[in-house]
């Protein structure tokens, strides 16, 4: 299936080196959230002016976005599009596209209609856009499903569809829509929102659209056949790290969910989208507003944005279906009502993430609406993301722009040893006291040994109580031998220590210098919240 079609979404030029060019793509949409063990575990994106700028007002579509931004509608509901006159089918949801040898790209659309013979019968159709961005046709690809959520974009040039029923299955499509569809059940029955496929370890990752829902691995036995093989379920420590565990009974054939078939597993609420890209998956739980990142080799995962800790600060609520930026690396989260923007986390490895809206739909038309299906074309230079219930009943938007066109560098100095930062367990004010905080350091570097002069900050109030203050409240000098992964304990000097029990501090900011032998220097900074 899909012999022309080839995806570039989702990877890195790194991945397509690692898997080969014979099988590049992308990866799309998916969700899931963590319970207990992860509760203030990392350090949320914070709020920001992003790099694009404030929203204009609405233009003639309705839509806000920063200066310099356009939309058009390429499709809406009820109206039939393309030479072959397809009649777009209703709430559409998750998207993914393909790039086609002429140059053009499909752009493949979820409804989430439930099935009713002779009325409501599609669960995914294709747009088919020209090198100029024309829509030239559209067709059916997927029917008889009921309630397709989101789904997935295969390395291999194929759509994952999923339904979200509690005996929801995974459905391989042609975007072509020259061969039939395929149902995966190994991958499991149950409410599936999305799955996304790690190229690099062979794995698929699903998620699951309900509050006591889960996060799961599918192991295909032959890759990149996912007709059979074995499913997983995360089972996430103090420390973020995640162990899998076998299910018994991945179709649901008895009389246990397979939520609830492995006593401990981690419980994630409400699981959305997800993408993959460059060895993270990414994915977005709505009822505690998080966005997740999985890093797949070392079976780690963060929190990389919390609403609900942020609380009004944030633009961001009600997180939804999310994507990459092949260009920049920024992740596009949709919201599920709220005041239905997207907005952008900037994710520059090392550095400290900000949120900050991209674009708004504000108006009666879509009252009762949520935004869905977030994906750029192939290229990156247009995205696109549908309005599920935009008058009369959903419409996709293409928004054109000056994209950023490079994915940012880790860091503003780009002469020294790069490193990547980590914030591991829980952290808490009384553990930082006790025994200090954990912080996982990655260090690549080309010119051996590096020093490392590692500090936390925060403000403090000054001692008159008027105002406060920058302070390093804890300091250490580390050294390693060039690319190495330390895992470093941080505990405040004794005398912030009766400071810290009074809960002075809730945000600091740990602060690394690299110093290689011959003085190249280079900065990464990583915020950490403190419950």
């Amino acid at each position: 299936m899909g012999d022309e079609a080839t995806n570039w979404q989702g990877l890195t030029r790194r991945d397509a080196l690692k898997i080969g060019t014979a099988a590049v793509g992308g990866i799309a949409l998916a969700g899931g959230l963590l319970g207990g063990a992860l509760d203030a575990m990392a350090a949320p994106a914070l709020p920001g002016a992003g790099p694009y700028g404030p929203l204009g007002p609405p233009d003639a579509n309705g839509v806000r976005m920063p200066a310099g931004f356009t939309s058009r509608v390429v499709a809406r509901t009820g109206e039939r599009i393309g030479r072959s006159g397809y009649e777009f089918h209703g709430l559409p949801d998750g998207m993914g596209t393909f790039l086609a040898k002429d140059g053009g790209f499909i752009l493949v659309s979820n409804s989430e209609l439930p099935n009713v013979p002779g009325q409501w019968e599609i669960g995914a159709g294709a747009i088919r856009f020209d090198r100029d961005f024309r829509v030239i046709d559209a067709y059916p690809i997927l029917k008889n499903t009921s309630i397709n959520c989101a789904g997935g974009v295969t390395p291999w040039g194929t759509w994952l569809s999923c339904e979200e029923t509690s005996m929801g299955q995974v459905f391989e499509c042609d975007p072509w829509g020259r061969n039939p569809s395929s149902a995966r059940p190994a991958m499991g029955q149950f409410k599936h929102e999305a799955a996304v496929i790690d190229p690099i370890g062979r794995h698929a990752f699903l998620t699951e659209d309900l509050g006591t829902g889960c996060f799961y691995r599918f192991r295909p036995d032959r890759y990149p056949d996912l007709s059979s093989g074995l499913l997983d379920v995360a089972i996430v420590d103090d420390n973020g790290t995640v162990t899998w565990v076998e299910l018994p009974d991945p179709e649901f054939t008895g009389a246990i969910p397979t939520r609830e078939q492995i006593p401990g597993a981690t419980v994630f609420k409400r699981g959305e989208g997800a993408w993959y890209d460059d060895g993270i998956v990414y994915f977005a739980t709505t009822q505690d507003e998080r966005v997740y990142a999985y890093h797949c080799a070392s079976e780690e995962i963060e929190v990389l944005y919390d609403g609900k800790a942020l609380g009004d600060a944030s633009p961001l609520h009600n997180t939804d279906n999310v994507t990459v930026s092949p260009l920049s690396g920024d992740l596009y989260v949709c919201e599920d009502g709220d005041d239905l923007q997207v907005c952008l986390i900037s994710t520059g490895a090392g550095g400290a993430a900000e949120v900050a809206p991209f674009l708004q739909f504000p108006g009666e038309a879509h009252r009762n609406s949520e935004l869905t299906g977030p994906v750029f074309d192939p290229g990156g230079s247009r995205f696109y993301v549908a309005s599920q219930r935009a008058l009369p009943a959903g419409a996709i938007f293409e928004i054109c722009g000056p994209f950023r066109r490079t994915r940012p560098e880790p860091f503003s100095d780009k002469t020294g040893p790069e490193v990547t930062i980590r914030v591991l367990g829980s952290p808490n004010l009384r553990g930082l006291v006790r025994s200090g905080q954990v912080f996982k350091l990655s260090v690549s570097d080309d010119s051996p040994p590096v020093e490392l002069d590692i500090r936390l900050v925060t403000k403090l109030r000054r001692a008159a109580g008027k105002g406060s203050r920058q302070v390093t409240i804890a300091r250490r000098k580390i050294g390693t031998d060039g690319s190495a992964t330390r895992r470093v304990r941080i505990r405040p000097a004794r005398n912030f220590r009766q400071r810290l029990r009074k809960r002075d501090v809730a945000q600091a900011r740990l602060v690394v210098i690299a110093t290689d032998r011959e003085g190249n220097r280079r900065k990464s900074v990583k915020p950490v919240r403190f419950s």
